[in-house]
């Protein structure tokens, strides 16, 4: 008898040790997504950015002109 109880305490434990693993792979996933997105919207605001900057300097560049 105590075999079979310490098969299913063993046959439990890898149960739970699946859902862990399933619980654990879905928490990184969800922080991949999570990470993607900010990435994502980082590289977006720097191009932003980046925009903004080019036209200040031609704008710059412009005023220094006429004013020469």
């Amino acid at each position: 008898m105590t075999k079979g109880v310490g098969a299913a305490g063993t046959a439990t434990a890898v149960a739970g040790s699946t859902a862990a693993e399933v619980a654990g792979e879905a928490a990184f996933q969800r922080q991949l997504a999570a990470l993607t997105t900010t990435s994502t919207k980082a590289a977006e605001r720097d191009v932003e950015l980046r925009v903004v900057s080019t036209e200040l300097s031609t704008v710059k560049k412009a005023a220094d002109e006429r004013v020469q």
